[in-house]
């Protein structure tokens, strides 16, 4: 079937809009690109990147600013990749800014760099710097849910190891332990449920007394707070009686009967030295006397006739 002059002459208008359409859009790209200018920088990621591929983009809060363009491993550090981008110029990158990994959770898998954190105040990052980066949420998940697998995994090997042969015995024999010690505790509750039963009385006995305790305690304290108050009065009074004393008057009365009793005592020890001669005859003469009184009393307690005999004697001599 052939077209006609009108339909070819469709066609090709068709074709010439769509053709400029696509001529516009690209230069108008490529004129962007060339008319726009970017400022490099680099960043460093010590996680797989996979997922950030060159032309990925970049952006501040949500608000893309650039593009990923290129990555490559870290020399100095295996581990490590460094990733090139940029951002349009006169963007506010500050050096306090993190670089974080989002994305990557999509059909697609492809992941993107986010910017954030700084403050206005913050010194403006030169061109060519190194962002720092930060720990992406999906690694930080994923470091939460190992922690978690090995806390878990610690929980059922502790399971596993309570509810071995040798725990299962053990737990039997305490289970029987505290039936047994159970079925003590009913018994003695069943003997003395009396007394247990008089525990709240007695109780309220015991507060009921030591109420009144607290009572003559407040009492006795307030009687002793009487007699401080006196003995404060008494001694304000004799303190008083004190300050009126004439100070100097007792203290040469003192002086005075001090040097008395000092006289007084130099005296005596005179007198004994002047008479200690004649005190030592004395004693003497005593001492022989005693003797002789004892020979007499001797010799009467041996033969008591010598008193008859001197009471002849004296007879006679009458």
């Amino acid at each position: 079937m052939e077209t006609t002059k009108a339909e070819r002459i469709r066609l090709g208008i068709f074709v010439l809009a769509m053709s400029s359409l696509i001529l516009g859009t690209a230069a108008f790209l490529i004129g962007k690109r060339i008319t726009e200018k970017y400022t490099p920088y680099k960043t460093r990621f010590t996680e797989s990147v996979d997922g950030l591929n060159p032309g990925a983009k970049v952006k501040l809060n949500g608000i893309v600013v650039g593009q990923v363009t290129n990555l490559e491993v870290d020399e100095e550090d295996l581990t490590a990749v460094i990733v090139n981008f940029e951002v349009s110029a006169g963007t506010p990158v500050k050096t306090t800014m993190t670089a974080n990994l989002i994305g990557g959770i999509s059909l697609t898998g492809l992941k993107s760099i986010e910017l954030s954190g700084g403050a206005p105040s913050d010194t403006n990052a030169k061109k060519g710097d190194f962002i720092p980066s930060s720990v992406s949420g999906l690694k930080q998940i994923s470091g939460q849910m190992e922690s978690i697998a090995e806390k878990f995994e610690g929980i059922l090997n502790n399971l596993l190891s309570i509810t071995d042969e040798p725990n299962q015995k053990r737990l039997a024999g305490i289970s029987k332990n505290l039936d047994n010690m159970t079925s003590r505790i009913d018994s003695v509750l069943a003997k003395n449920s009396k007394e247990i039963n008089e525990l709240p009385r007695q109780t309220s006995q015991f507060l009921e007394n030591s109420d009144a305790a607290v009572t003559e305690l407040r009492a006795i304290e307030s009687k002793i707070a009487i007699v401080v108050t006196r003995l404060d009065s008494l001694t304000l009074h004799a303190d008083k009686k004190i300050q009126q004393l004439d100070v100097e008057t007792v203290i040469k009365n003192a002086n005075d009967a001090a040097k008395a009793i000092e006289l007084l005592a130099k005296r005596g020890d005179q007198l004994i030295y002047r008479n200690q001669e004649n005190l030592s005859v004395t004693a003497r003469n005593l001492r022989e006397m005693a003797e002789n009184f004892n020979d007499v009393s001797r010799q009467v307690k041996q033969n008591p006739s010598i008193l008859m005999r001197s009471e002849e004697k004296q007879q006679r001599g009458r």
